[in-house]
């Protein structure tokens, strides 16, 4: 009987092994060539002037009993709706933000006094209001307040449609990212190629800027300023081969 030798199987083995330890390469198509890019961040902004403002107006009404509170904050609440509507508020721009009935309760005359403690009942009622006419915004919350209103906060401003403002910031921020590839170029001495990919980031809400006084008659004086919009892209310049940046 004849022996067959180990060798030819202990080589393949040997080959299976070699290959499964060495590392994956990825290999493109016949004649592909990396291309050399130049990545560039572009920020953008755009400042216009608020045409609408919001505040959220109200009444805090007390008393020992909770139907008193209530009838006193109903009564200067409906004052206060009727003023605002009469001052140019329009129904779609009234929004009731907030309801609330609680207790507070009056501190002890002494310390473990078992008696009945008294206190107060609060109703709160508020809504929030947007302006559309800025000239009005400091008439609107006289009469808010003149009618009954004993509660305002979060006076803000607003562009109805920032869309024409985040375009012109995006267009800002394109040529800023053009600008820096170009520089980024010419010192490394090639020349900027086509676009490859431009990405955007999230946008930011509008920030307020130096705020300007309006001219208003007898109401609280009312601060309008400007509102800024940003905006920030990443843009892929291909290095355009062959010929160097001029300089």
């Amino acid at each position: 009987m004849r022996r067959r030798s180990g060798y030819p199987v202990a080589l393949l083995l040997a080959s299976l092994a070699g290959a499964a330890g060495a590392p994956a390469r990825a290999q493109g198509p016949p004649g592909h060539d990396a291309r050399r890019t130049i990545t560039v961040a572009g920020e953008g902004e755009a400042r216009g002037k608020p045409d609408i403002a919001r505040a959220t107006l109200g009444v805090d009404a007390t008393a020992v009993k909770v139907g008193a509170a209530l009838q006193d904050a109903n009564v200067r609440m409906s004052a206060l709706l009727a003023a605002v509507r009469r001052a140019g508020v329009a129904d779609k721009d009234i929004r009731t933000t907030e309801f609330s009935v609680y207790f507070e309760q009056d501190p002890a005359p002494h310390p473990g006094d078992s008696a009945r403690l008294s206190g107060r009942y609060h109703v709160r009622n508020a809504v929030e209001i947007t302006i559309r006419e800025l000239a009005r915004a400091s008439d609107v919350l006289d009469a808010a307040l003149a009618a009954g209103g004993n509660a305002a906060s979060g006076l803000s401003f607003a562009i109805g449609d920032p869309a024409p403002l985040r375009a012109r910031a995006r267009e800002d921020a394109v040529a800023d990212a053009r600008r820096r590839a170009e520089a980024l170029a010419r010192a490394a001495g090639v020349a900027l190629g086509p676009v490859l990919s431009i990405s955007e980031g999230a946008s930011a809400a509008p920030r307020p800027m130096a705020a300007r006084m309006m001219s208003m008659s007898a109401g609280p004086p009312v601060e309008a300023g400007e509102l800024a919009e940003n905006a920030q892209v990443e843009i892929v310049y291909e290095i355009a081969p062959g010929a160097p940046a001029s300089r």
